[in-house]
């Protein structure tokens, strides 16, 4: 056996054993690369809990090489200055029992929004460090000091909610700036390549889509702790979170209310093309009219399907279940789904006489990978809707939703979207189309039609026919175009220009953006604007 195959087999060998509880960054750019690799060699993987452990990368499968393609083939390997701009983290250090890895990320971007004839711009400056002790423990860090100034669209997001999308609050900076910061963190522990345990705060998504009906990355950081158990076929995830509640503070010197929920999502593999998956989340408030409750023990329970227990001692906490499906049809295409049923009574729906308590929504999708057998030519097709007052409860803190913006699709309820998106990746270069197709109902005139979930249930205004798209029917056009360059992979860093179009418009108004940008950033994280 010559030593280039004997080193592959020792890599093989040892793989299920490197990089235990190490993640891979929540951005989609990643998962593309993942799902696709899956795709065309037809490897049957649970991934819809994101983001992925490393070890949940079959054992057979280079990470490094599914991951970083452009890094293990790579040329750029004599230069120093060649192979930390391309290839490699900034800092790296590895020994036997200790690794670790930093890098700067960052966003520097320019933009004009036409509407307002205003400059834009964003400047983020950060760091991440990732690190491991040993074959058990992980850890990653990362901070963001940011200031910007955003387009029409966003700035009225931000003004009525006092929030920057997915980013928390902020501080004003000079006239029309906004300055804020960001941080996300974890440390993670797998005892065994079967199981782990991160503590961590950050973001979390559930589904093979680009929205999530269930849980979504789309809201800001919160604290949680994860609990994973995957035998490749079956995967068994519990979730423990502490999220806020902004539109009440127990005082200055404490800040938000808080509000607390155990989620439970079982996936697995019914045949090598099926993957199924149950949901279940509770959520209940850190304070009650009985004074302080905190974290209820009673939902330390792991057993997923928690509503009978919770029915059992009378509780009035917002429970909801829901369920996912992916169908790899072949290794150019795969269709997936969710469904997310808050509360409903089959003889209502029978009825259909839109009770306003049949609270439910769905997705459907169908993605292609390598198209027309043109290499890295992908696209998706995807809808998603959910019924008035889905996500809601009878009190603002036990809604499903945290810092704001709601936890699962980032339109809330009341709302139908399809969403259309291709890319093509030749080498570094990718060019990348998105459409959004929405249509809403918008409460007006001071009453509650459904579609802000922050509102709570017992404020609606009709007891039985409701529908998607009551109160002031609005629809919602957003078009992106991106081209971009990928400089390293590593941070996912790249230079990138574009334009955005948007319109919504209704019988009160006509509001239009056009947008165009140009930048060069790290992409670890999704962020989105498109709602």
């Amino acid at each position: 056996m010559s030593k280039a195959k004997l080193i592959s087999a020792i890599v093989l060998l040892f793989m299920p054993f490197l990089g235990f509880g190490q993640y891979i960054p929540l951005d989609n750019y990643y998962y593309s690369l993942v799902v696709q690799n899956n795709q065309q060699n037809n490897i049957s993987m649970l991934t819809s809990m994101k983001p992925l452990l490393i070890q949940d990368i079959d054992s057979t499968v280079n990470a490094d090489a599914v991951i970083y393609p452009v890094v293990a083939n790579s040329k750029n390997k004599n230069t120093f200055f060649l192979r930390k701009l391309f290839n490699e983290n900034l800092i790296r250090y590895k020994t036997k029992e200790f690794s670790i890895t930093a890098d700067p990320i960052f966003n520097f971007g320019i933009g004009y929004d036409f509407k307002e004839s205003k400059n834009t711009w964003v400047n983020s400056r950060g760091i991440t460090v990732t690190g491991t002790l040993g074959n058990t423990v992980s850890f990653n860090s990362e901070l963001y000091e940011n200031q910007a100034v955003f387009p029409s669209s966003p700035s009225e997001f931000i003004s009525k909610t006092g929030v920057i999308p997915g980013q928390g609050g902020y501080k004003s900076f000079k006239e029309k700036g906004v300055d804020y910061f960001y941080s996300n963190g974890y440390v993670s522990f797998s005892p065994s390549k079967h199981v782990n345990m991160t503590m961590g705060y950050g973001k979390n998504f559930i589904g093979e889509g680009y929205r999530s009906m269930l849980l979504s990355d789309a809201s800001f950081s919160y604290p949680y702790m994860k609990l994973t158990a995957n035998f490749k076929k079956v995967k068994y995830t519990v979730l423990y979170n502490q999220f806020i509640d902004r539109s009440s503070s127990l005082s200055p010197q404490f800040g938000y209310d808080r509000k607390w929920a155990t989620m439970h999502y079982l996936e697995f593999t019914l045949w090598k093309r099926l993957n199924i998956g149950l949901f279940d989340a509770i959520v209940w408030e850190n304070a009650d009219s009985t004074g302080h409750r905190g974290f209820d023990v009673q939902y330390l329970n792991p057993v997923i399907l928690l509503r009978p227990v919770e029915e059992s001692f009378g509780s009035p906490d917002n429970a909801l279940m829901g369920g996912t499906m992916s169908f790899r049809i072949n290794k150019h295409f795969n269709i997936y789904g969710q469904v997310l049923l808050d509360e409903f009574k089959l003889e209502h729906i029978k009825a259909n006489d839109g009770w306003w308590a049949n609270k439910f929504g769905y997705q459907i999708g169908v993605s292609g990978w390598n198209l027309f057998n043109i290499p890295s030519l992908n696209a998706r097709a995807e809808y998603n809707q959910a019924r008035p007052y889905t996500y809601t409860h009878s009190t603002t803190t036990e809604a499903y939703g945290h810092y704001s913006q709601p936890l699962a699709h980032p339109m809330g309820a009341n709302f139908r979207e399809l969403v259309a998106m291709a890319s093509y990746t030749r080498g570094n270069w990718m060019a990348n189309i998105k459409m959004n197709f929405a249509m809403y109902g918008i409460d007006t005139a001071g009453k509650d039609f459904g579609k802000n979930i922050f509102i709570p249930y017992d404020k609606r205004v009709n007891e039985f026919g409701n529908e998607i798209g009551q109160g002031l029917k609005t629809n919602l056009t957003i078009t992106d175009v991106a081209f971009s360059y990928l400089l390293n992979r590593r941070t996912n860093m790249r230079i990138e220009a574009g334009i955005t179009i948007r319109k919504e418009q209704n019988l009160q108004w006509d509001k239009q953006m056009q947008y165009i940008y140009f930048g060069i950033r790290t992409g670890l994280r999704n962020l989105y604007s498109d709602f």
